[in-house]
């Protein structure tokens, strides 16, 4: 049971850097053809990159979930 718990956060873990490795990909991208002003457009991909990197690699959720009482 742990051996598919491990298995599936792997997953999880690399969809996510595949995920961020696109945004940036694409945020640089933008960055290098854009002649106007894309501030919002950068100001959202940024946005969306840190919800991943909070949610998935800083366990914002166990902080919340009440786990452990001291």
């Amino acid at each position: 049971m742990e051996e598919q718990k491990k298995k599936a956060d792997y997953s999880v873990n690399v969809l996510v850097v595949i995920i961020l490795s696109l945004l940036t990909a694409g945020e640089y991208y933008l960055g290098v053809i854009s002649t106007t002003n894309i501030a919002g457009v950068m100001l959202g991909i940024g946005v969306l990159k840190a919800f991943f990197i909070i949610k998935d690699y800083m366990h914002i959720g166990r902080v919340f979930s009440g786990g452990e009482d001291h």
